[in-house]
């Protein structure tokens, strides 16, 4: 990954210019052994993976033309099986762009779930469901390491804290637009709809993340249409905009590198310079220590591979409450399926992929101690590209997934 990585920001910065990947491709790879998995884990470094490596799955691999048939020689050298998955990456990038930003409809806000937007429109949805609804509010957690406001939307009838609490947040890779669409999704269902399941804002407080990355989520939109981290700079490149970021999910305070991730600055799963490195890492964990005595569900919302990923990620050994975080997923997971056909995996990280250290959902059970917390690879199997018109039909059936569990989190801890 390094190589593309340092690429692409030079054309970034002194091309003055967006990213574009004409000629580029995806190639789908199926890992079939521990040992092809084992490659494609070391050969991840070099190479734009799109998606996780588990043995029995595919796994796209994002490739520059340049690199294309070294890529295709290894592959064959562990008879690997592949495909060309995506011809033209530049075709992906230009059928499906972010909508033009604050531009307001007749409802009062700039929000809708037919396109994909920008952090603005968010923020005006959430000032539309603060002055409309009154048991809506909004505050900021912090600013990013650019400046941006970091604004949460807490729903909570008659004051926060005196029920149990739900966290959701999206965002926390750029790339992965399908994310903040369905937080915000979950949002509109959970407070417009009030009146068509109203235990679960009488019966809980909510707490809604829906871009945990801002500065990342805008360079995806305007310079770098697949940039995943968040904008950092990193020593020793200070001012070149090369090896700029961090991965947000590798660099918390538990298990911090203690397998999978990377400490190359270069690398897309690169895990800081120390925990918490990164300033919106450090404002959510303040806010959840804040708030940790009531808050009982922790969910991270990220795509693709249709999952739903529990702790530990830093080992394949299981937390003790293992057994009731899973239950608590299936029946989520089971009122997903119920809604469109669609099936997620339910699993520990390396369970259904490979280790991951310094993740969000491992720090909120083991240090946090929020009994209940996941990771959701929303829609769907192949790439982050995900046609506008399943963003509904997504919200549907995540936001079923909420309410099923959410039901269950009154029954234990209301």
């Amino acid at each position: 990954m390094r190589a593309l990585c340092v690429l692409l920001s030079i054309v970034s910065v002194f091309g003055g210019d967006q990213v574009t990947y004409h000629g580029h491709q995806v190639i789908r790879a199926m890992v079939d052994t521990r040992e092809q998995g084992e490659f494609l884990m070391e050969l991840s470094s070099q190479y734009d993976f799109w998606s996780e490596v588990g043995i029995g799955r595919s796994v796209g691999i994002h490739c520059p033309p340049a690199k294309l048939d070294d890529l295709k020689d290894l592959l064959r050298l562990y008879d690997i099986q592949f495909s060309v998955d995506v011809e033209d990456v530049q075709k992906l990038v230009d059928m499906y762009p972010m909508a033009q930003g604050g531009i307001v409809s007749k409802a009062g806000h700039s929000m809708d779930w037919t396109d994909y937007h920008p952090v603005e429109d968010m923020h005006s949805y959430m000032d539309y469901l603060e002055s409309t609804y009154d048991f809506v509010s909004t505050e900021s957690i912090g600013k990013s390491y650019e400046g941006s406001d970091m604004r949460i939307l807490k729903v909570c009838r008659g004051g926060c804290g005196d029920k149990p609490g739900m966290w959701v947040d999206g965002g926390i890779h750029a790339r992965e637009w399908i994310s903040p669409a369905v937080a915000t999704y979950i949002m509109m269902e959970l407070v417009e709809n009030d009146n068509e399941h109203p235990d679960m804002t009488e019966d809980l407080d909510w707490y809604f993340l829906p871009v945990f990355n801002p500065d990342g989520y805008l360079y995806s939109q305007g310079t770098e249409r697949y940039w995943r981290k968040t904008r950092t700079e990193n020593e020793p490149w200070v001012g070149t905009g090369i090896c700029v970021g961090t991965d947000a999910n590798r660099n918390w305070g538990y298990h911090w590198n203690d397998g999978g991730a990377s400490n190359d600055p270069c690398d897309e799963a690169f895990m800081g310079s120390g925990e918490f490195s990164e300033v919106e890492g450090r404002n959510v964990r303040d806010f959840l220590l804040a708030h940790k005595d009531s808050i009982k569900f922790y969910n991270s919302l990220h795509s693709f591979g249709q999952m739903v990923l529990l702790p530990w990620g830093f080992s394949e050994t299981r937390p003790d409450t293992y057994d009731h975080i899973y239950s608590l997923a299936m029946l989520g997971a089971e009122a997903l399926q119920s809604v469109h056909g669609i099936s997620f995996d339910v699993g520990c990280i390396p369970c259904l992929l490979y280790p991951a250290s310094g993740g969000t959902i491992d720090w909120a059970l083991g240090v946090a101690g929020i009994p209940y917390t996941m990771a959701m690879e929303l829609r769907d199997t192949r790439d982050w590209a995900l046609p506008p018109e399943l963003i509904i039909p997504s919200g549907e059936e995540t936001w079923a997934f909420h309410q099923a569990v959410a039901r269950q989190i009154v029954k234990e801890f209301g």
